[in-house]
């Protein structure tokens, strides 16, 4: 299956192809593979972080499925 997968701010340091930047990448992936899973091939520091699923929320226990845009955003903080 595919998966468009957007690393944001310093974590597009992590781009598997070392190009950085915030653009979607494709990914060919196994079914059954989780949003944990991603983090985990990619390397993404265990730190908290925000996901998002096709724009909603996700738990890093999430299923992907073909097709969907998997967004990973360090936390932010701003006033």
């Amino acid at each position: 299956m595919n998966v468009d997968i957007a690393l944001f701010a310093y974590l597009s340091d992590y781009q598997p192809d070392g190009k950085g930047g915030r653009g979607a990448r494709p990914f060919a992936l196994e079914p059954g593979t989780t949003v944990a899973d991603i983090i985990r091939t990619l390397g993404l520091p265990d730190e908290p972080r925000v996901v998002f699923v096709n724009g909603r929320h996700a738990a890093d226990e999430a299923l992907l499925a073909e097709g969907d845009r998997l967004a990973i955003f360090p936390p932010v903080a701003g006033g």
